[in-house]
């Protein structure tokens, strides 16, 4: 097996990529049984199987884990989810050794138990957790039919296949078409990149001194914010009377806080087929805007919307992202991670690093909302009763919202990274 890293090709040098959730089991559970179930959850999933492999010309690409040793590990340890938030981000995961996803038992009670999933983004994209975390809970309680009858089970090898998004043609005039005279910026910087910096290949060695200098004296700060049922009815209630989508009014909400024109970013869903499969199929889109305090909550809210709306139903802008990134030459996608990690630097990708707000100008917000999670919460004998998920601070990002419901419970977080001596 092969599969190109392309369009999620910026994750690969990313030193703050860590997907996080977190959730509560009620029932009685025992540390074999979860070890168990957890080591069955990964070997249903193809891309926990496998490795990443970086050529000396810096191509990347996933491959079979042929030493068939499984380094995706359960711990179970005392101690709070903070804590080892603050000590695992510090540490790069070995994807080329096929380490994706660790899971912390913190708390274990005679009625259930703490967990905190970290997953690598390569691993896949929140979704792609969710739909680990549902694998996991099926063999907890030892209902696996709906896996294996998924149409996503490969019956003849044991497993839940892989899927990314490919890049397709992003040479010429087929990116062109596909992005327009944006196309032309990929072409002037990749000749750049190949001819004057002689494109520099990076190794994961350099990723390991761009995690150490990155990490010396950072570290996240993640709140949590648990909204009730009847805070969430009454939002959603007036969603339907305004015509507009819950993510559009918490968006909104953090206009009215800030008090200045924003940049933000929405990660999108690119799973067209709705497959449950891990692996990176997210996309984005981004909007600018100020909040209007002459005008209403409400008229705020919809046109929120309506930005949203002009990107989610155009197809070029709601696809234009992952083609034109992976039109870049990969090494130079490498490169503006390092410039972030301030381990690296040059004229070209420094330049590329500003445009795209790997540098100083990052993203102001970024918001991920799972909306209601395609989960049951309930496996048999054992209930999710808390879930929360915990986007990464990617290196283009600075304030991250992430958003998700399973049953009752919502949740909503905020993620930053800063200098511990602020």
């Amino acid at each position: 097996m092969k599969v190109n890293i392309e369009t999620e090709r910026q994750d690969l040098f990313d030193v703050s990529i860590l997907i996080a959730m977190r959730i509560h089991i009620s029932g009685r559970v025992s540390e074999d049984k979860l070890r168990d179930a957890f080591e069955k959850a990964v070997g249903t999933h193809e891309i926990l199987r496998s490795r990443v492999c970086l050529d000396e010309d810096g191509a990347a690409y996933y491959t079979d884990n042929e030493s068939g040793i499984n380094n995706n590990k359960i711990v179970f340890e005392s101690g709070s989810w903070q804590d080892i938030i603050h000590r695992e981000e510090k540490k790069r995961f070995k994807i080329e050794e096929g380490e994706f996803l660790k899971a912390f038992v913190h708390k274990m009670f005679s009625e259930g138990c703490s967990i905190l999933f970290l997953m690598h983004h390569l691993g896949g994209d929140g979704k792609s957790l969710a739909y680990f975390i549902e694998t996991f809970m099926r063999y907890l309680s030892g209902d696996t039919i709906a896996l294996t009858t998924s149409s996503d089970f490969d019956k003849e090898k044991g497993f839940i296949k892989m899927k990314t998004i490919p890049a397709g043609d992003v040479s010429g005039k087929a990116l062109f078409d596909r992005v327009g005279p944006a196309a032309l910026i990929p072409r002037s910087l990749n000749k750049k990149w190949n001819k004057d910096e002689k494109k520099k290949v990076f190794s994961f060695t350099d990723l390991d001194q761009a995690y150490e200098r990155y990490w010396e004296k950072k570290e996240s700060v993640i709140s949590e914010y648990v909204l009730s049922p009847g805070m969430v009815s009454r939002i959603l209630d007036r969603c339907r009377e305004w015509d507009i989508g819950f993510t559009a009014y918490v968006t909104t909400a953090f206009l009215r806080r800030f008090g200045r024109g924003l940049d933000i970013g929405f990660a999108v869903d690119a799973r067209e087929d709705k497959n449950r499969c891990m692996g990176n199929q997210a996309t984005g889109i981004s909007v600018k805007y100020s909040y209007k305090y002459e005008k209403s909550f409400k008229e705020n809210a919809v046109k929120v919307q309506s930005l949203m709306n002009k990107k989610l139903e155009d197809d070029g802008a709601r696809g234009f992202l992952l083609p034109f990134m992976a039109a870049f030459e990969p090494t130079l996608v490498d490169a503006i991670n390092m410039e972030h990690a301030k381990t690296f630097n040059s004229r070209t990708s420094a330049k590329l690093a500003g445009m795209l707000g790997y540098g100083k100008k990052t993203k102001d917000l970024s918001i991920t909302n799972l909306t209601r999670l395609d989960i049951p919460d309930q496996y048999g004998e054992f209930k999710v009763d808390y879930y929360s998920f915990i986007p990464p601070v990617v290196s283009h990002g600075r304030n991250i919202i992430g958003l998700s419901t399973l049953g009752n419970n919502t949740v909503m977080t905020i993620h930053r990274i800063v200098d511990k001596n602020a």
